[in-house]
Protein backbone atom coordinates (compact mmCIF):
# COMPACT_ATOMS: atom_id res chain seq x y z
CA UNK A 1 0.00 0.00 0.00
CA UNK A 2 3.05 2.31 -0.27
CA UNK A 3 1.90 3.60 -3.38
CA UNK A 4 -0.94 4.91 -2.56
CA UNK A 5 -0.08 8.40 -1.00
CA UNK A 6 1.74 9.15 -4.74
CA UNK A 7 -1.56 7.98 -6.09
CA UNK A 8 -4.10 10.45 -3.98
CA UNK A 9 -1.33 13.30 -4.46
CA UNK A 10 -1.00 13.20 -8.00
CA UNK A 11 -5.81 12.80 -8.10
CA UNK A 12 -5.22 15.63 -6.17
CA UNK A 13 -3.30 17.30 -8.10
CA UNK A 14 -4.98 16.61 -11.25
CA UNK A 15 -8.10 17.85 -10.33
CA UNK A 16 -6.86 21.32 -8.93
CA UNK A 17 -4.78 21.39 -12.68
CA UNK A 18 -8.21 21.13 -13.79
CA UNK A 19 -10.59 23.00 -11.52
CA UNK A 20 -8.57 26.43 -10.98
CA UNK A 21 -9.01 27.14 -14.77
CA UNK A 22 -12.74 26.24 -14.30
CA UNK A 23 -12.87 28.76 -11.77
CA UNK A 24 -11.18 31.35 -13.60
CA UNK A 25 -13.28 31.16 -15.87
CA UNK A 26 -16.91 30.97 -14.25
CA UNK A 27 -15.63 33.79 -12.09
CA UNK A 28 -14.85 35.87 -15.37
CA UNK A 29 -18.08 34.86 -17.22
CA UNK A 30 -20.08 35.36 -14.45
CA UNK A 31 -18.63 39.51 -13.58
CA UNK A 32 -19.01 39.90 -17.25
CA UNK A 33 -22.69 38.52 -17.56
CA UNK A 34 -23.86 39.94 -14.37
CA UNK A 35 -26.52 43.24 -14.81
CA UNK A 36 -27.49 44.88 -12.12
CA UNK A 37 -31.55 44.27 -12.18
CA UNK A 38 -32.05 41.06 -10.21
CA UNK A 39 -34.24 38.44 -12.73
CA UNK A 40 -37.56 37.61 -11.90
CA UNK A 41 -36.51 34.13 -11.55
CA UNK A 42 -35.09 34.54 -7.98
CA UNK A 43 -38.55 34.81 -6.56
CA UNK A 44 -42.14 33.15 -7.53
CA UNK A 45 -44.87 34.78 -7.30
CA UNK A 46 -46.72 31.49 -6.23
CA UNK A 47 -44.72 29.77 -3.93
CA UNK A 48 -44.86 30.73 0.00
CA UNK A 49 -41.79 32.43 1.66
CA UNK A 50 -41.15 29.56 3.55
CA UNK A 51 -41.94 27.02 1.07
CA UNK A 52 -39.27 24.24 -0.11
CA UNK A 53 -38.38 24.54 -3.08
CA UNK A 54 -38.54 21.06 -5.51
CA UNK A 55 -34.77 21.18 -5.11
CA UNK A 56 -33.82 21.27 -2.07
CA UNK A 57 -34.27 18.57 0.52
CA UNK A 58 -34.82 18.02 4.11
CA UNK A 59 -31.82 19.18 6.40
CA UNK A 60 -32.60 15.31 8.33
CA UNK A 61 -32.89 13.87 5.16
CA UNK A 62 -31.93 9.98 4.15
CA UNK A 63 -28.42 9.94 2.28
CA UNK A 64 -30.58 8.64 -0.75
CA UNK A 65 -32.88 11.78 -0.45
CA UNK A 66 -30.10 14.37 0.05
CA UNK A 67 -28.57 16.43 -2.87
CA UNK A 68 -24.73 14.91 -2.90
CA UNK A 69 -22.93 17.70 -3.19
CA UNK A 70 -23.37 18.71 0.40
CA UNK A 71 -21.35 17.55 2.22
CA UNK A 72 -23.50 18.38 5.49
CA UNK A 73 -27.43 18.60 5.87
CA UNK A 74 -28.79 20.47 2.36
CA UNK A 75 -29.72 23.94 1.70
CA UNK A 76 -31.56 26.16 4.24
CA UNK A 77 -35.73 26.26 3.47
CA UNK A 78 -35.55 29.56 2.24
CA UNK A 79 -33.05 29.03 -0.79
CA UNK A 80 -34.07 29.62 -4.15
CA UNK A 81 -32.23 27.70 -6.91
CA UNK A 82 -31.31 30.15 -9.18
CA UNK A 83 -32.67 29.70 -12.71
CA UNK A 84 -36.32 28.67 -11.19
CA UNK A 85 -38.92 30.51 -13.49
CA UNK A 86 -41.55 32.55 -12.62
CA UNK A 87 -44.95 30.94 -13.32
CA UNK A 88 -46.61 33.69 -16.29
CA UNK A 89 -50.15 34.92 -14.96
CA UNK A 90 -53.18 33.81 -16.88
CA UNK A 91 -53.96 35.63 -19.70
CA UNK A 92 -50.40 37.66 -19.21
CA UNK A 93 -49.11 38.19 -23.12
CA UNK A 94 -45.95 36.63 -23.46
CA UNK A 95 -42.77 38.86 -24.03
CA UNK A 96 -41.71 39.86 -27.39
CA UNK A 97 -38.23 38.78 -26.43
CA UNK A 98 -37.90 35.40 -24.57
CA UNK A 99 -34.34 35.14 -24.68
CA UNK A 100 -33.39 38.91 -23.80
CA UNK A 101 -35.94 38.43 -20.56
CA UNK A 102 -34.08 35.38 -19.10
CA UNK A 103 -31.34 35.38 -16.88
CA UNK A 104 -28.05 34.77 -17.50
CA UNK A 105 -26.98 31.17 -16.32
CA UNK A 106 -25.90 31.02 -13.11
CA UNK A 107 -25.23 28.06 -12.04
CA UNK A 108 -26.62 25.63 -9.09
CA UNK A 109 -27.32 27.82 -5.62
CA UNK A 110 -24.73 27.45 -3.48
CA UNK A 111 -25.21 24.29 -0.33
CA UNK A 112 -25.60 24.44 2.90
CA UNK A 113 -22.88 24.51 5.51
CA UNK A 114 -21.33 21.62 5.94
CA UNK A 115 -21.47 20.54 9.65
CA UNK A 116 -24.73 22.25 9.83
CA UNK A 117 -27.77 19.99 11.34
CA UNK A 118 -30.68 22.43 10.30
CA UNK A 119 -33.34 22.28 13.29
CA UNK A 120 -37.12 22.02 13.26
CA UNK A 121 -37.56 24.03 16.18
CA UNK A 122 -37.41 28.06 16.24
CA UNK A 123 -36.35 29.10 19.81
CA UNK A 124 -35.98 33.01 17.68
CA UNK A 125 -36.19 34.67 15.09
CA UNK A 126 -32.48 34.00 14.42
CA UNK A 127 -31.82 30.80 16.70
CA UNK A 128 -33.59 26.86 15.77
CA UNK A 129 -32.55 23.89 18.22
CA UNK A 130 -32.63 20.85 16.87
CA UNK A 131 -31.20 17.14 17.19
CA UNK A 132 -31.20 13.33 16.61
CA UNK A 133 -31.29 10.04 19.00
CA UNK A 134 -31.24 6.40 18.29
CA UNK A 135 -31.58 3.13 19.93
CA UNK A 136 -30.94 -0.17 19.09
CA UNK A 137 -31.65 -4.38 19.77
CA UNK A 138 -28.52 -6.57 19.05
CA UNK A 139 -27.97 -10.35 19.47
CA UNK A 140 -24.72 -12.40 18.47
CA UNK A 141 -23.14 -16.10 17.78
CA UNK A 142 -19.97 -14.96 19.69
CA UNK A 143 -19.03 -17.70 21.87
CA UNK A 144 -18.67 -15.15 24.82
CA UNK A 145 -21.50 -12.65 23.05
CA UNK A 146 -22.18 -9.28 24.60
CA UNK A 147 -25.82 -10.04 26.24
CA UNK A 148 -28.28 -9.52 24.00
CA UNK A 149 -30.72 -6.17 25.11
CA UNK A 150 -31.11 -2.59 23.95
CA UNK A 151 -28.45 -0.11 24.06
CA UNK A 152 -29.18 3.93 23.91
CA UNK A 153 -26.67 4.68 21.42
CA UNK A 154 -26.69 8.48 21.48
CA UNK A 155 -29.04 11.76 21.85
CA UNK A 156 -27.51 14.77 20.65
CA UNK A 157 -28.28 18.53 20.68
CA UNK A 158 -27.97 21.12 17.96
CA UNK A 159 -28.72 24.85 18.46
CA UNK A 160 -27.63 26.98 15.19
CA UNK A 161 -27.78 30.59 15.25
CA UNK A 162 -27.62 33.42 12.25
CA UNK A 163 -28.20 36.77 13.38
CA UNK A 164 -26.71 37.74 10.38
CA UNK A 165 -26.66 36.46 6.37
CA UNK A 166 -22.88 36.55 6.71
CA UNK A 167 -22.67 35.49 10.74
CA UNK A 168 -23.30 31.92 12.11
CA UNK A 169 -22.75 29.96 14.98
CA UNK A 170 -23.22 26.24 15.68
CA UNK A 171 -23.29 23.78 18.82
CA UNK A 172 -23.78 19.95 19.21
CA UNK A 173 -23.73 18.27 22.08
CA UNK A 174 -23.69 14.67 22.48
CA UNK A 175 -25.00 12.17 25.05
CA UNK A 176 -23.88 8.81 24.50
CA UNK A 177 -24.61 5.77 26.47
CA UNK A 178 -25.48 8.18 29.12
CA UNK A 179 -28.25 7.45 31.83
CA UNK A 180 -27.03 9.49 34.60
CA UNK A 181 -23.89 10.81 36.34
CA UNK A 182 -23.89 11.58 40.09
CA UNK A 183 -20.85 12.44 42.31
CA UNK A 184 -20.96 13.05 46.09
CA UNK A 185 -18.42 14.25 48.19
CA UNK A 186 -17.72 14.60 52.12
CA UNK A 187 -15.67 15.20 54.79
CA UNK A 188 -16.55 13.09 58.20
CA UNK A 189 -14.92 14.37 61.01
CA UNK A 190 -14.71 12.26 64.15
CA UNK A 191 -12.37 11.99 67.89
CA UNK A 192 -10.59 9.46 65.66
CA UNK A 193 -9.90 11.58 63.34
CA UNK A 194 -10.89 12.99 59.46
CA UNK A 195 -12.27 10.85 56.69
CA UNK A 196 -12.37 12.39 53.01
CA UNK A 197 -14.84 10.17 51.04
CA UNK A 198 -15.69 10.55 46.99
CA UNK A 199 -18.62 8.79 45.37
CA UNK A 200 -18.93 8.81 41.73
CA UNK A 201 -22.17 6.94 39.87
CA UNK A 202 -23.21 6.37 36.43
CA UNK A 203 -23.26 4.23 33.66
CA UNK A 204 -20.56 1.90 32.10
CA UNK A 205 -19.31 3.70 28.90
CA UNK A 206 -21.25 6.76 29.56
CA UNK A 207 -20.23 9.85 27.50
CA UNK A 208 -20.85 13.89 27.47
CA UNK A 209 -19.33 14.99 24.50
CA UNK A 210 -18.51 18.92 22.59
CA UNK A 211 -19.24 17.41 19.11
CA UNK A 212 -19.07 20.73 17.32
CA UNK A 213 -18.85 24.43 18.41
CA UNK A 214 -17.63 27.26 15.84
CA UNK A 215 -18.80 30.34 14.49
CA UNK A 216 -18.18 31.34 10.98
CA UNK A 217 -18.06 34.80 8.89
CA UNK A 218 -18.98 35.00 5.65
CA UNK A 219 -16.69 36.94 3.18
CA UNK A 220 -18.67 36.01 0.06
CA UNK A 221 -20.81 32.29 -1.07
CA UNK A 222 -17.08 30.79 -2.07
CA UNK A 223 -15.03 32.24 0.97
CA UNK A 224 -16.41 31.79 4.61
CA UNK A 225 -13.63 31.72 7.86
CA UNK A 226 -14.86 28.93 10.83
CA UNK A 227 -13.24 28.86 13.99
CA UNK A 228 -14.37 26.63 17.37
CA UNK A 229 -14.70 22.55 17.75
CA UNK A 230 -14.71 21.37 13.63
CA UNK A 231 -15.94 18.18 12.42
CA UNK A 232 -12.60 16.61 10.96
CA UNK A 233 -13.20 16.83 6.94
CA UNK A 234 -11.93 13.08 6.46
CA UNK A 235 -14.26 10.98 3.84
CA UNK A 236 -18.07 11.32 4.01
CA UNK A 237 -19.15 9.77 7.38
CA UNK A 238 -17.25 11.96 9.94
CA UNK A 239 -19.21 15.08 8.37
CA UNK A 240 -22.48 13.23 7.62
CA UNK A 241 -22.43 10.98 10.85
CA UNK A 242 -26.04 11.60 12.12
CA UNK A 243 -27.96 8.58 12.88
CA UNK A 244 -31.42 9.21 11.84
CA UNK A 245 -29.90 9.46 7.86
CA UNK A 246 -29.00 5.87 7.88
CA UNK A 247 -30.46 3.45 7.32
CA UNK A 248 -28.23 0.88 8.94
CA UNK A 249 -28.53 0.47 12.77
CA UNK A 250 -24.49 0.64 13.53
CA UNK A 251 -21.70 2.44 11.85
CA UNK A 252 -19.25 1.50 9.59
CA UNK A 253 -16.02 -0.58 10.55
CA UNK A 254 -13.72 2.33 9.14
CA UNK A 255 -15.20 5.15 10.51
CA UNK A 256 -16.57 3.51 13.83
CA UNK A 257 -15.86 0.16 15.00
CA UNK A 258 -11.87 -0.39 14.00
CA UNK A 259 -11.45 2.55 13.07
CA UNK A 260 -9.42 3.19 10.22
CA UNK A 261 -9.76 6.60 10.87
CA UNK A 262 -7.16 7.82 13.54
CA UNK A 263 -9.66 8.75 15.78
CA UNK A 264 -13.40 7.27 16.18
CA UNK A 265 -16.65 9.33 14.42
CA UNK A 266 -17.82 11.47 15.38
CA UNK A 267 -13.96 13.16 15.33
CA UNK A 268 -13.58 16.79 16.05
CA UNK A 269 -10.94 19.28 16.83
CA UNK A 270 -9.99 22.46 17.59
CA UNK A 271 -8.51 24.60 14.92
CA UNK A 272 -9.35 27.68 12.30
CA UNK A 273 -10.01 27.63 8.48
CA UNK A 274 -12.24 28.22 5.67
CA UNK A 275 -14.78 26.81 4.10
CA UNK A 276 -17.02 27.46 0.50
CA UNK A 277 -18.25 26.45 -2.70
CA UNK A 278 -18.64 27.40 -6.52
CA UNK A 279 -20.67 26.75 -9.24
CA UNK A 280 -18.73 25.58 -12.36
CA UNK A 281 -20.34 25.46 -15.44
CA UNK A 282 -24.15 24.94 -16.14
CA UNK A 283 -24.79 22.33 -13.61
CA UNK A 284 -21.39 21.65 -11.88
CA UNK A 285 -20.51 22.64 -7.84
CA UNK A 286 -17.28 22.29 -6.35
CA UNK A 287 -16.94 22.75 -2.68
CA UNK A 288 -13.86 22.58 -0.19
CA UNK A 289 -13.22 22.35 3.64
CA UNK A 290 -9.84 23.38 5.07
CA UNK A 291 -8.42 23.63 8.75
CA UNK A 292 -5.41 24.38 10.90
CA UNK A 293 -6.06 22.24 13.77
CA UNK A 294 -4.56 21.26 17.17
CA UNK A 295 -4.82 17.22 15.98
CA UNK A 296 -5.02 14.01 17.43
CA UNK A 297 -2.62 12.96 19.62
CA UNK A 298 -0.84 9.91 21.76
CA UNK A 299 -2.76 10.63 25.37
CA UNK A 300 -2.81 8.52 28.70
CA UNK A 301 -5.50 7.63 30.63
CA UNK A 302 -5.36 5.82 34.18
CA UNK A 303 -7.29 2.84 35.00
CA UNK A 304 -8.16 1.97 38.77
CA UNK A 305 -9.25 -1.97 39.36
CA UNK A 306 -9.79 -3.76 42.55
CA UNK A 307 -9.29 -7.28 42.37
CA UNK A 308 -9.41 -10.37 44.75
CA UNK A 309 -6.74 -12.82 43.80
CA UNK A 310 -4.73 -15.44 45.89
CA UNK A 311 -7.11 -14.67 49.10
CA UNK A 312 -5.77 -11.05 49.39
CA UNK A 313 -7.31 -7.96 47.77
CA UNK A 314 -4.92 -5.90 44.92
CA UNK A 315 -5.43 -2.74 43.82
CA UNK A 316 -4.49 -2.08 40.06
CA UNK A 317 -3.39 0.94 38.55
CA UNK A 318 -3.34 0.84 34.87
CA UNK A 319 -1.68 4.07 32.33
CA UNK A 320 -2.85 3.42 28.70
CA UNK A 321 -1.55 5.42 26.28
CA UNK A 322 -3.56 5.93 23.00
CA UNK A 323 -4.37 8.20 20.09
CA UNK A 324 -7.36 10.38 21.13
CA UNK A 325 -8.58 13.62 19.75
CA UNK A 326 -6.82 16.39 20.46
CA UNK A 327 -6.45 18.45 23.82
CA UNK A 328 -8.76 21.73 23.76
CA UNK A 329 -6.20 23.90 26.36
CA UNK A 330 -3.80 24.56 23.60
CA UNK A 331 -0.90 22.79 25.36
CA UNK A 332 0.18 20.81 22.70
CA UNK A 333 -0.37 23.76 19.88
CA UNK A 334 -0.91 23.51 16.74
CA UNK A 335 -0.14 20.30 15.07
CA UNK A 336 -2.18 19.13 12.02
CA UNK A 337 -3.81 20.24 9.47
CA UNK A 338 -7.40 19.10 7.24
CA UNK A 339 -8.95 19.63 4.27
CA UNK A 340 -11.80 17.84 2.04
CA UNK A 341 -12.58 18.87 -1.95
CA UNK A 342 -15.47 17.72 -3.31
CA UNK A 343 -16.92 17.95 -7.06
CA UNK A 344 -20.40 17.28 -7.81
CA UNK A 345 -20.84 17.09 -11.72
CA UNK A 346 -24.65 17.08 -11.11
CA UNK A 347 -27.12 17.04 -8.76
CA UNK A 348 -26.74 13.14 -9.02
CA UNK A 349 -23.46 12.36 -8.65
CA UNK A 350 -20.89 13.52 -6.13
CA UNK A 351 -17.29 12.71 -5.05
CA UNK A 352 -14.51 14.24 -3.22
CA UNK A 353 -10.71 13.47 -1.99
CA UNK A 354 -9.52 14.83 1.77
CA UNK A 355 -6.27 14.25 4.24
CA UNK A 356 -4.72 14.92 7.20
CA UNK A 357 -1.32 15.37 8.08
CA UNK A 358 0.06 15.73 11.34
CA UNK A 359 2.25 15.14 14.44
CA UNK A 360 0.50 12.69 17.27
CA UNK A 361 3.37 11.76 19.48
CA UNK A 362 3.65 14.74 23.08
CA UNK A 363 6.58 16.41 23.51
CA UNK A 364 7.07 13.44 26.70
CA UNK A 365 8.25 10.95 24.24
CA UNK A 366 10.68 12.80 22.52
CA UNK A 367 9.80 11.84 18.90
CA UNK A 368 8.31 13.44 15.96
CA UNK A 369 6.20 10.97 14.04
CA UNK A 370 2.69 12.13 12.34
CA UNK A 371 -0.54 10.67 11.23
CA UNK A 372 -0.61 10.52 7.45
CA UNK A 373 -4.23 9.97 5.83
CA UNK A 374 -6.29 10.17 2.99
CA UNK A 375 -9.24 9.64 2.01
CA UNK A 376 -11.76 8.94 -1.42
CA UNK A 377 -15.36 9.02 -1.15
CA UNK A 378 -18.57 8.71 -3.81
CA UNK A 379 -21.97 9.22 -4.07
CA UNK A 380 -24.08 8.28 -7.33
CA UNK A 381 -27.78 7.94 -7.74
CA UNK A 382 -30.22 6.97 -10.64
CA UNK A 383 -34.29 6.93 -9.55
CA UNK A 384 -34.23 4.69 -6.87
CA UNK A 385 -31.00 3.15 -6.53
CA UNK A 386 -28.10 4.93 -4.79
CA UNK A 387 -24.71 3.51 -4.25
CA UNK A 388 -22.41 5.39 -1.87
CA UNK A 389 -18.90 4.64 -0.58
CA UNK A 390 -15.65 5.18 1.32
CA UNK A 391 -11.96 4.72 1.09
CA UNK A 392 -9.37 5.66 3.99
CA UNK A 393 -5.61 5.12 4.18
CA UNK A 394 -3.91 6.17 7.79
CA UNK A 395 -0.36 5.73 8.36
CA UNK A 396 1.25 6.00 11.62
CA UNK A 397 5.36 6.58 11.02
CA UNK A 398 7.60 4.21 12.16
CA UNK A 399 5.81 3.08 15.55
CA UNK A 400 8.97 1.29 16.79
CA UNK A 401 10.05 4.47 17.45
CA UNK A 402 6.84 5.63 18.92
CA UNK A 403 7.22 2.05 21.54
CA UNK A 404 11.11 2.46 22.18
CA UNK A 405 10.64 5.77 23.16
CA UNK A 406 7.30 5.20 25.59
CA UNK A 407 9.52 2.66 26.86
CA UNK A 408 12.42 4.95 27.69
CA UNK A 409 10.30 7.05 28.86
CA UNK A 410 8.83 4.95 31.69
CA UNK A 411 12.20 3.25 32.13
CA UNK A 412 14.20 6.19 32.87
CA UNK A 413 17.91 6.58 32.76
CA UNK A 414 18.35 3.42 34.43
CA UNK A 415 16.68 1.00 31.10
CA UNK A 416 15.20 -0.91 34.31
CA UNK A 417 11.33 -1.58 33.91
CA UNK A 418 9.64 -0.52 37.59
CA UNK A 419 9.42 -3.20 39.84
CA UNK A 420 6.30 -4.26 41.40
CA UNK A 421 4.85 -2.07 43.77
CA UNK A 422 3.88 -2.91 47.67
CA UNK A 423 1.93 -5.78 48.75
CA UNK A 424 -1.61 -5.71 46.96
CA UNK A 425 -0.85 -3.02 44.65
CA UNK A 426 0.12 -3.77 41.18
CA UNK A 427 0.82 -0.91 38.30
CA UNK A 428 1.11 -1.11 34.70
CA UNK A 429 2.25 1.45 32.02
CA UNK A 430 0.90 0.62 28.60
CA UNK A 431 0.61 1.45 25.01
CA UNK A 432 -2.37 0.16 22.62
CA UNK A 433 -3.39 -0.39 19.33
CA UNK A 434 -0.64 1.41 16.95
CA UNK A 435 -0.26 0.12 14.02
CA UNK A 436 1.97 1.13 10.94
CA UNK A 437 -0.68 1.76 8.48
CA UNK A 438 -4.19 0.95 8.52
CA UNK A 439 -6.62 0.84 5.32
CA UNK A 440 -9.97 0.30 4.41
CA UNK A 441 -13.52 0.67 2.80
CA UNK A 442 -17.53 0.63 2.54
CA UNK A 443 -19.51 0.51 -0.23
CA UNK A 444 -23.44 0.52 0.14
CA UNK A 445 -26.24 0.16 -1.80
CA UNK A 446 -29.65 1.35 -1.82
CA UNK A 447 -32.87 0.96 -3.43
CA UNK A 448 -35.87 2.66 -2.19
CA UNK A 449 -39.63 1.50 -2.82
CA UNK A 450 -43.19 1.64 -2.21
CA UNK A 451 -46.24 0.53 -3.68
CA UNK A 452 -49.22 2.77 -3.87
CA UNK A 453 -51.80 0.10 -2.11
CA UNK A 454 -49.62 0.19 0.71
CA UNK A 455 -51.04 3.76 1.53
CA UNK A 456 -53.69 2.69 3.14
CA UNK A 457 -52.74 -0.24 5.24
CA UNK A 458 -50.83 0.71 9.08
CA UNK A 459 -47.44 1.61 6.98
CA UNK A 460 -49.16 4.39 5.40
CA UNK A 461 -51.99 5.15 6.63
CA UNK A 462 -51.80 9.03 8.28
CA UNK A 463 -47.98 10.03 6.85
CA UNK A 464 -47.49 11.97 3.30
CA UNK A 465 -44.32 10.39 1.60
CA UNK A 466 -43.27 6.85 3.41
CA UNK A 467 -41.42 4.43 2.43
CA UNK A 468 -39.09 1.50 2.24
CA UNK A 469 -35.52 0.95 1.62
CA UNK A 470 -33.90 -2.45 1.09
CA UNK A 471 -29.98 -1.85 1.67
CA UNK A 472 -27.05 -3.98 0.87
CA UNK A 473 -23.38 -2.60 2.32
CA UNK A 474 -19.95 -4.31 2.18
CA UNK A 475 -17.08 -3.38 4.76
CA UNK A 476 -13.63 -4.23 4.40
CA UNK A 477 -10.66 -3.14 6.65
CA UNK A 478 -6.72 -3.99 7.40
CA UNK A 479 -4.36 -3.81 10.02
CA UNK A 480 -0.61 -3.80 9.03
CA UNK A 481 1.54 -5.32 11.42
CA UNK A 482 -0.50 -4.08 14.41
CA UNK A 483 0.69 -4.67 18.08
CA UNK A 484 -2.37 -4.64 20.59
CA UNK A 485 -0.44 -3.47 23.60
CA UNK A 486 3.42 -3.24 24.50
CA UNK A 487 3.00 -3.47 28.62
CA UNK A 488 5.26 -2.63 31.30
CA UNK A 489 4.73 -4.69 34.51
CA UNK A 490 6.54 -5.79 37.75
CA UNK A 491 9.44 -5.53 36.06
CA UNK A 492 9.09 -6.56 32.96
CA UNK A 493 8.37 -5.69 29.68
CA UNK A 494 5.68 -7.14 27.39
CA UNK A 495 4.98 -6.80 23.80
CA UNK A 496 2.84 -8.61 21.90
CA UNK A 497 3.97 -9.86 18.36
CA UNK A 498 3.10 -7.68 15.29
CA UNK A 499 0.41 -9.31 13.62
CA UNK A 500 -1.85 -8.54 10.06
CA UNK A 501 -5.31 -8.81 10.96
CA UNK A 502 -8.45 -8.41 7.96
CA UNK A 503 -11.84 -8.60 8.63
CA UNK A 504 -14.90 -7.83 6.04
CA UNK A 505 -18.24 -7.72 7.12
CA UNK A 506 -21.69 -7.29 5.17
CA UNK A 507 -24.91 -6.29 6.32
CA UNK A 508 -28.23 -6.65 4.98
CA UNK A 509 -31.09 -4.45 5.94
CA UNK A 510 -34.67 -2.99 5.66
CA UNK A 511 -35.64 0.52 6.91
CA UNK A 512 -39.13 1.83 7.18
CA UNK A 513 -39.34 5.95 6.94
CA UNK A 514 -42.68 6.87 7.98
CA UNK A 515 -41.31 10.48 7.76
CA UNK A 516 -37.84 11.48 6.62
CA UNK A 517 -36.71 12.37 10.25
CA UNK A 518 -37.65 8.40 11.65
CA UNK A 519 -36.38 5.32 10.91
CA UNK A 520 -36.85 1.50 12.03
CA UNK A 521 -34.80 -1.04 10.35
CA UNK A 522 -33.49 -4.80 10.53
CA UNK A 523 -30.22 -6.17 9.81
CA UNK A 524 -28.21 -8.90 10.04
CA UNK A 525 -24.53 -8.77 9.58
CA UNK A 526 -22.09 -11.39 8.53
CA UNK A 527 -18.85 -10.90 9.66
CA UNK A 528 -15.68 -13.58 8.65
CA UNK A 529 -12.15 -13.40 9.88
CA UNK A 530 -9.79 -13.09 6.60
CA UNK A 531 -6.46 -12.85 8.18
CA UNK A 532 -4.83 -12.71 11.67
CA UNK A 533 -5.56 -14.84 14.72
CA UNK A 534 -7.82 -12.57 16.09
CA UNK A 535 -11.05 -10.51 14.69
CA UNK A 536 -10.54 -6.84 14.37
CA UNK A 537 -14.37 -6.19 15.92
CA UNK A 538 -15.03 -6.58 18.49
CA UNK A 539 -10.99 -7.48 18.58
CA UNK A 540 -9.16 -10.43 20.22
CA UNK A 541 -12.21 -12.97 19.52
CA UNK A 542 -10.93 -15.85 17.97
CA UNK A 543 -14.20 -17.05 15.78
CA UNK A 544 -13.38 -17.07 12.05
CA UNK A 545 -17.46 -16.15 11.55
CA UNK A 546 -19.99 -14.58 13.50
CA UNK A 547 -22.95 -13.08 12.53
CA UNK A 548 -25.07 -10.45 14.24
CA UNK A 549 -28.72 -9.73 14.00
CA UNK A 550 -29.95 -5.77 15.37
CA UNK A 551 -33.31 -3.89 15.03
CA UNK A 552 -32.93 -0.11 15.59
CA UNK A 553 -35.16 3.13 16.33
CA UNK A 554 -33.61 6.69 14.84
CA UNK A 555 -35.19 9.82 14.84
CA UNK A 556 -34.66 13.41 14.32
CA UNK A 557 -36.24 16.80 14.68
Amino acid sequence: MRRQPVLFTAALMVLAWTAVPLLAQSSSSTATSQTPVQPPATTDATQAPDQQPPATTDATQAPDQQPPAATGPTQAPDQQPPGAASPQAPGQPAPTNPAGAQPPAQGRAAPQTPGVRTGSVKASDSVTVGGYGSLRYEANTLDKPKPSGFDFRRFVLTADATPNDRLQAYVEIEFERLAEIEVERGVDRSDEGVAFAEELEGGNGGEISMEQMWGQFKFGDPFSVRLGQILVPLGRFNINHDDDKWDIPRRTLVDRNVPVLPVKVAWTELGVGATGSKSVGKSGQLTYQGYLVNGAILDFTIEKVVEAEDGQSIQKLASEAAVVRGPVNGEQGVRAGTWRVGYSPTLTTDFGFSGYIGRYTPDFLEVDERITAFGADGLWKRGPFALEGEYIHTGFGDTDRVVNAFVDTVTGSTGIPPLAGARGTETEFAITNLTPSRYGFWLEGRYRFWRERWKDTFLGKGFDDPHLSAVVRYERVTLHNAIQEVAIENGEIERGDAETLRQERTTFALAYRPIQTVVFSVATEFNRRLEGPVLVFPRGFTERRYGTILAGLAFGF
